[in-house]
């Protein structure tokens, strides 16, 4: 949960999005994904399951060569019981201490390895474990591409910035819902996101009760096609629009949409901001 100074805006929201990063949290889970789908398998010679192991193994021998660049005659048998001394321990070591980016460069080295062991399920798995916890990337494919970029994430800072209270307490609450990886809500998240715009539009044009369409309306120096865009937003958003398949009353709002919102929402409020200032 973001600290008090945080939700109050007193300090930023740091970390909402990791894009040049990979937190403590999110490697266990992603190494966790490996071990009940890969290592687990790994049985010592007399458990069974030798086929398994000897794909495992080879994998293993190639991770050693190829990606680590170690002498194969320094290779232990990978046997998780073997503690530090073990393949398994000096690869969960490895994980657990290399840079972030060599986080996604082993992920994707066993994703291409000719065993396959990484199933589809399990890369789905780790998908949602990177959206849980607000990584910048996912695996499209075989590959790990970046879905948030750097310049979604200055929209998001940017807008903070720019808003005063109480146009900055909506977006934290936006960012606070979507950003929560325990209890996400991306309902409120996009209501809120929506709800700063309004209170935005409010201060700029001294109308503190008007609804987002009239304050839209007398915002000046607002490009015609930015108001007829947050007009339909706020429609679609609106439990009080008339509109009989509002986003909010979708069966599913997802971490795309709410993301969507909140991108735009920020964006939007220092454009108006930086615009009213100008003028």
């Amino acid at each position: 949960m973001p600290k008090f100074s945080q939700r109050h805006g007193y300090s930023p929201l740091t970390n909402a999005f990791q894009r040049e990063g990979v937190d403590e949290a999110l490697r266990t889970k992603l190494w966790n994904i490996l071990k009940l789908s890969i290592w687990d398998d790994y049985k010592p010679p007399g458990y069974g399951y030798e086929e398994k192991t000897k794909h495992i193994a080879q994998m293993v021998l190639r991770l050693w060569f190829h990606f680590l660049n170690r002498d194969i005659d320094s290779l232990p048998e990978f046997r998780s019981d073997y503690g530090e001394k073990g393949a398994y321990g000096i690869l969960k070591s490895y994980f657990f201490s290399c840079q972030w980016f060599e986080v996604y460069d082993f992920l994707e080295e066993i994703m291409n390895d000719k065993s396959q062991l990484l199933t589809p399920e399990a890369r789905e798995w780790m998908n949602n474990e990177l959206e849980r916890h607000n990584a910048a990337y996912r695996f499209v494919g075989a590959q790990i591409a970046e879905i948030t970029s750097e310049t979604e994430i200055r929209a998001i800072e940017d807008g903070l910035a720019d808003a005063d209270a109480p146009v900055r307490t909506h977006l934290d609450a936006a960012l606070r819902m979507l950003s929560d990886r325990e209890a996400p809500d991306f309902r409120n998240s996009v209501k809120e996101s929506i709800s700063a715009v309004e209170a935005a539009c409010r201060q700029v044009t001294g109308m503190p009760t008007a609804t987002l369409g009239d304050a839209l309306k007398k915002v000046k120096d607002v490009h015609p096609a930015y108001s007829k865009a947050f007009s339909q937003l706020y429609g679609y958003t609106s439990d009080a629009s008339g509109i009989r398949h509002s986003l909010i009353n979708e069966p599913t709002v997802t971490y795309a949409d709410a993301k969507f919102m909140l991108v735009a929402c920020a964006a939007f409020v220092s454009y108006i901001k930086i615009s009213a200032e100008n003028a």
